[in-house]
C-alpha cells in the first residue's frame, strides 16, 4: 500500500490548475500527431488499400439510398443548396431594391455563394452526416476490440480505417460543391425571377459579371481543406473512443463541436488568406 502524497491547500489548487491548462494542450498535441499519422500513412493506404477507399467513397456519396437516416451527403446539399439560393435571392433582391439596385441580385449569388455559402455548407453537411457516421463506426469498433485485434494482427489501423475515410472525403467533396454551388445558382435566379418580377436578362448580366473560375476553385480548395479537418477531427474522436456506448455518443458529440468550431475559425482565415480583407463587387471607377 502506497501512501498518496501530502499537498497544502495551495499546492492542490495549483495542480488543479495546472491539469485544466495542461490537459486540453496536451489533447491537442495528440491530435496533431495524429493528423500527421493520416498524411502519412496516406501513400500506404494507396498501395493496399484501394478497393476499401472505393467502398467508403460510395458510402458516402449515395449511402444506402435513403435521403436522411443511411443515406449519403448528395442528397443533403441539394436540400441545403435550395434553402440557400432560396435565402440568397429573397434577401439580397429585398437590401438591394432598397437602394434601386434590385436588378443586381446576381452579383450577390456569384461572390456569397461561391467564397462562402457553398464551401461552409458542404463541410456543415459532411460534419452531419458522414463525419457522424465515421465517429461512430469507429467508436464501436475500439470498444468492441475490432480496432485491437487489428494491432494484434501487426496491422496498422489509421490507414485502413482512417485515411481511407478521410481521402474519400476530399475525393468526394469536390463534385458534391460543384453540384451545391449549381443547385444555388438556378434556384436564386429561379426566385428572383418569379418571386420579384425581374428578367433573366438583367440577373445573368450581374452573375456572368461577377462570377469568375478563380473564386470557383478557391472555393473547391476551402471545401477540401474543411472536409480534410473535419473528417480527420471527427475520426479521431471515434478512434479513441472508450467508455462503452454512451462514451461513444459522447464521442461524436464533441467530434462535430470540435469540427465545427475548427471549420468556421479556417474559414474566417483562409477567406482573409485568398482574397484579402478589402476586396469586394466595384461597378464602375
Amino acid at each position: 500500500m502506497t501512501a498518496s502524497p501530502y499537498l497544502p491547500r495551495f499546492g492542490r489548487t495549483l495542480r488543479i490548475a495546472a491539469d485544466g491548462v495542461i490537459g486540453p494542450l496536451g489533447r491537442v498535441g495528440h491530435l496533431v500527431h495524429f493528423f500527421w499519422e493520416v498524411v502519412c500513412d496516406t501513400p500506404h493506404m494507396l498501395r493496399r488499400y484501394r478497393h476499401e477507399l472505393f467502398r467508403v467513397l460510395s458510402d458516402l456519396t449515395w449511402g444506402n439510398g435513403s435521403i436522411v437516416v443511411g443515406g449519403g451527403t448528395v442528397g443533403v446539399v441539394i436540400v441545403l443548396g435550395m434553402t440557400a439560393g432560396g435565402l440568397v435571392a429573397v434577401e439580397g433582391f429585398n437590401a438591394l431594391d432598397l437602394l434601386g439596385l434590385g436588378p443586381a441580385t446576381g452579383l450577390i449569388t456569384s461572390l456569397a455563394a461561391t467564397r462562402e455559402l457553398a464551401p461552409v455548407m458542404v463541410a456543415m453537411a459532411f460534419i452531419a452526416q458522414a463525419g457522424c457516421r465515421f465517429t461512430a463506426q469507429l467508436g464501436a469498433m475500439r470498444i468492441n476490440e475490432e480496432i485491437d485485434a487489428l494491432d494484434s494482427l501487426a496491422l496498422n489501423p489509421v490507414p485502413y480505417l482512417v485515411s481511407t475515410r478521410v481521402v474519400a472525403s476530399m475525393i468526394a467533396v469536390v463534385p458534391l460543391l460543384l453540384t451545391t454551388l449549381a443547385v444555388i445558382f438556378l434556384t436564386a435566379e429561379i426566385v428572383v425571377r418569379f418571386s420579384s418580377g425581374q428578367s433573366g436578362g438583367s440577373y445573368s448580366h450581374y452573375f456572368a459579371l461577377f462570377i469568375s473560375g478563380q473564386d470557383v476553385f478557391y472555393s473547391i480548395l476551402k471545401a477540401v481543406v474543411f472536409v480534410f479537418i473535419s473528417s480527420t477531427i471527427q475520426c479521431y474522436y471515434g478512434y479513441f473512443a472508450s467508455g462503452g456506448p454512451e462514451g461513444v455518443g459522447v464521442a461524436a458529440g464533441r467530434a462535430m463541436r470540435a469540427a465545427i468550431t475548427v471549420v468556421i475559425a479556417v474559414n474566417m482565415l483562409m477567406t482573409m488568406a485568398l482574397w484579402g480583407v478589402s476586396d469586394g463587387a466595384r461597378f464602375g471607377g
